[in-house]
């Protein structure tokens, strides 16, 4: 058990690796009760949440939801966020533990003569994440009609004794389902390993380090990782979650969206590339990645072992120069030179 933003949390249950191998294969069940989630409301809270976050907001459809980044004046990422929008003139916005507070005073600095409601409801919703590739499967065989809700929209539905929007993103690069529960948790989670066992499924609890090597493999970052304040989306290879104009092709106005046109016309010198080892050693955060003459290029912001893939990878910022695919170069690791090879990315896809 660890402290992680201020909630004790497991690193793992049974073994991290264990717990990896169980999610790809069959059924990982996630507390991510510490995650954060603020409702905006009103007339205006739709055109409010669009004008936060980097991604087209406007034309998002009710029981819909949408990735994106709230971004300061600078580019620079706040915080990358789900956004769900629960009804005609409400939405949810999913925000990282650490960053909750944060989030929520910038949601309401700028608020002003929106006419828009906005609550902190994290300390009322209870969340936990099913994943994997039978995951579906057994959330739908206690609330029948799961399996008919699409990637990236929600539904209410009734299970042990609760209601709960479900929702279905992922943060795995698997398939599942995402509970959002305003109490009896507790029962949903114990029901949930109960019919698991029932169904003869593997269903198992996974903690911190597989949920950090689960996210790694496919490449989603992870906030004070991949992203920060010093990080805008563009080298973070998150392009596709910035919208420049809406549908309708007018522009779009967001929070930093000057300082992103900018560098987007300029081009990006450093980006997100993923590195796996020749070399026997462990990269970790803070190592530094240099090239095949010792010097350095950059410096690597997520290592591990990748279960899946069986290799022992890094995430680094590096010049575009030298993060072709293939490209041999290498990571100090207590003072030596580990060599290492620039991989396709990802390294794990469903």
């Amino acid at each position: 058990m660890v402290d992680f933003a201020g909630w004790e949390l497991p690193v793992f249950y049974q073994g991290a690796i264990d717990e990896h191998h169980a999610t790809r294969s069959s059924v990982g069940m996630f507390d991510i009760d510490h995650m954060g989630q603020i409702e905006i409301s009103g007339p205006n809270a739709v055109r409010y949440v669009d004008s936060l976050v980097t991604s087209d907001m406007t034309t998002l459809p009710v029981s819909h939801a949408k990735y994106g980044l709230l971004c300061a004046d600078d580019g620079g990422v706040i915080d990358d966020v789900i956004v769900y929008r629960t009804s005609e003139e409400t939405m949810l916005v999913v925000v990282n533990a650490a960053n909750r507070t944060t989030d929520y005073a910038w949601i309401v600095e700028h608020a002003a003569a929106r006419d828009v409601s906005i609550v902190d409801r994290s300390d009322a919703l209870e969340m936990i994440a099913i994943q994997g590739p039978k995951a579906v499967e057994l959330v739908n065989s206690v609330a029948p009609g799961v399996a008919d809700i699409e990637r990236f929209t929600s539904a209410t539905i009734e299970l042990f004794g609760t209601t709960a929007m479900v929702g279905r993103t992922g943060y795995t690069g698997e398939d599942g389902v995402e509970l959002y529960i305003e109490g009896g948790v507790v029962d949903v989670w114990t029901g949930l390993l109960d019919q698991a066992s029932n169904l003869g499924i593997d269903a198992t609890p996974v903690g911190l380090g597989a949920r950090d090597s689960l996210r790694f493999e496919p490449g989603y970052p992870l906030y004070g990782h991949e992203l920060s304040r010093d990080i805008n989306p563009l080298e973070a290879r998150l392009s596709w979650a910035v919208d420049f104009t809406d549908e309708a092709g007018n522009e779009k106005r967001f929070i930093g969206a000057d300082a992103l046109r900018g560098i987007a016309e300029a081009g990006i010198t450093r980006r997100l590339e993923t590195l796996t080892m020749i070399d026997k050693g462990v990269p970790r955060e803070g190592s530094v990645v240099v090239d095949l003459d010792g010097n350095e290029l950059g410096p690597v912001v997520s290592g591990m072992f990748a279960p899946t893939a069986d290799a022992f990878a890094c995430n680094a910022f590096i010049p575009r120069a030298h993060g072709a695919v293939g490209t041999e170069l290498a990571v100090s690791i207590r003072g030596k030179a580990k060599a290492a090879v620039v991989a396709k990315r990802p390294l794990y896809r469903l």
